[in-house]
C-alpha cells in the first residue's frame, strides 16, 4: 500500500518501473504506515537509535543531535509495534565543525540554546531490552560515554548482524540498503529521519522470508569469541588481516570475533600460520560486543 504518495504520481511511477530500463525509487514511508505483524508469544521492546556528533572521536566529541524509536518485537522477531521517534539537539559549546555542518544541515543557529533531556533518554534506553543502531560500534561508546548507566545494554548492529551480501546487497550504508532492498529513499540525513530509515529497513522482508529484525537478533544473540593474536610476530601482520583480523589498541596485537564451533580450527591457524602458540579468548555476548575495542 502507498496511499501516502499521490495518486497520479504513483500511477507514472508503475507505469515507468514496468520498463526493464527504469528502476523507480520512493519517498520513505512515515512509520504510522509501517506493516505490522500480529504478536506471537511474550513481547518485548527495542529501541532504535542514531547519533549525530562533532567528530568520530568519542572522547573528545560531543553529541549534537540523538534520536530514539521503541519497537516491540516478539520471540519471533517480528516488529508488532512502533513507537513515537524521540528527537534531541544540543549545542556542544563550540562552533560546529563545517563538515558536520554540511553532512547534517544543522547549524550554530539551529543548536543555540538547546540541550539533550538527559532525564527522557535514560528512561527510554534504560527500559528496553536491547538497543539498535546501524553501526553500533560507533553509536554505543558515544552513548555509555555520555551515559554510564547504560553500559552493559544489549546492542545489536543492523549493518554487520544481518548477512546483507548474501542477500544480494553491494552496500551496507543505511541509504544504499534503503533503496536496494526496499526501493525507498530518505531525503535527509539527520538522527530521527535515519532512525525512522533503519526500522523500515528492519521490517522488510529479506529473500529468505524473514525480516532483517529477525536475522538481527538471531545473530546478535549468538555467543562468540573474540581470539587476539597476543605476541604475533610483526611480519604475519598482512596474513591476520587477509584472514579478518582487526588491530585492537587496547590490547595492541590484531583479534577477530567468530563462532564458538570455529576456535578449535581459528587457533591451529594461529600456530600454523602466523606463529602465535598462545592467543586470547574471551567469549562474547550481545552484552560486550560492539564496545571499540581500543576502549
Amino acid at each position: 500500500m502507498r496511499d501516502w504518495l499521490p495518486e497520479d504520481l504513483e500511477e507514472a511511477a508503475c507505469l515507468l518501473e514496468a520498463h526493464p530500463a527504469y528502476r523507480v525509487l520512493r519517498a520513505l514511508p512515515p512509520p504510522d504506515r509501517l506493516p505490522l505483524a500480529t504478536p506471537r508469544g511474550k513481547v518485548r521492546t527495542a529501541v532504535v537509535l542514531d547519533v549525530e556528533t562533532t567528530s568520530l572521536d568519542w572522547r573528545s566529541g560531543h553529541i549534537i543531535e540523538l534520536a530514539a524509536c521503541p519497537v516491540r518485537f516478539d520471540p519471533y522477531g517480528q516488529i508488532v509495534g512502533v513507537g513515537q521517534t524521540r528527537d534531541w539537539v544540543e549545542h556542544p559549546g563550540y562552533p560546529l565543525p563545517a563538515e558536520i555542518v554540511r553532512l547534517t544541515g544543522l547549524t550554530d543557529a539551529d543548536l543555540a540554546g538547546r540541550f539533550i533531556d538527559d532525564g527522557a533518554v535514560l528512561a527510554l534506553l534504560g527500559a528496553a531490552d536491547v538497543l539498535v543502531a546501524h553501526n553500533a560500534q560507533f553509536d554505543s561508546n558515544w552513548i555509555e560515554h555520555r551515559y554510564p548507566a547504560l553500559a552493559g545494554k544489549a546492542w545489536c548492529c543492523s549493518m554487520r548482524e544481518i548477512d546483507w551480501a548474501n542477500h544480494g546487497c553491494d552496500t551496507r550504508t543505511l541509504g544504499g540498503l534503503l533503496a536496494e532492498r526496499c526501493g525507498w529513499f530518505n531525503t535527509r540525513h539527520r538522527a530521527d529521519s535515519d532512525v525512522n530509515a533503519l526500522v523500515a529497513l528492519l521490517g522488510h522482508k529479506l529473500p529468505t522470508g524473514r525480516s532483517g529484525f529477525a536475522e538481527m537478533l538471531l545473530t546478535a544473540s549468538r555467543p562468540t569469541v573474540r581470539v587476539t593474536a597476543t605476541r604475533a610476530p610483526f611480519e604475519v601482520k598482512d596474513a591476520l588481516k587477509g584472514r579478518g583480523y582487526r588491530w585492537n589498541q587496547r590490547a595492541r596485537a590484531w583479534s577477530i570475533e567468530i563462532a564458538q564451533g570455529s576456535l578449535d580450527d581459528e587457533l591451529s591457524w594461529l600456530r600454523a600460520e602466523a606463529r602465535c602458540p598462545h592467543p586470547t579468548t574471551m567469549p562474547v555476548t550481545w552484552f560486550e560486543r560492539h564496545r571499540q575495542q581500543g576502549g
